[in-house]
């Protein structure tokens, strides 16, 4: 019993070691426009409990970051790209994690969609109103 623990243990150190550090995930949307999608999305960053620290509306840009997760050297961030091409609305969204050991609880991933999924019921609010 305490072979396999040692296994374990030594299994899950070699894993932590492995770097991981973005998450990605991006969409378009065809129904709203630029600064809709990009006033939603100020929106939608306070709404998953981060803060933003840098934007620039002409580059369509929205940096923020979160406080320090457990084993992280600095805080998780947040970057958002949003462009407008062809009458479409490129959302492009990025977990950056410094220094972060292996996201063991799939923090970056569940940070992205909890965005993607806030920017939608921010959207859909908006269309409703």
């Amino acid at each position: 019993m305490k072979k396999i623990w040692v296994v374990s243990l030594a299994a899950l150190f070699l894993v932590s070691c492995i770097r991981q550090n973005v998450n990605t995930e991006a969409f378009f949307l065809e129904s709203y426009s630029f600064d809709e999608v990009w006033e939603a999305s100020i929106v939608a960053v306070n709404d998953i409990d981060f803060t933003i620290d840098s934007m620039d509306y002409e580059a369509g840009f929205i940096s923020a970051e979160s406080g320090p997760h457990i084993f992280q050297e600095g805080p998780p961030r947040l970057s958002i790209m949003i462009r407008e091409s062809n009458g479409r609305v490129h959302v492009d969204c990025r977990f950056l994690q410094k220094d972060q050991l292996i996201d063991l609880f799939g923090i970056g991933r569940k940070t992205v969609r909890n965005f993607m999924s806030a920017l939608n019921q921010n959207l859909s609010r908006r269309l409703g109103s």
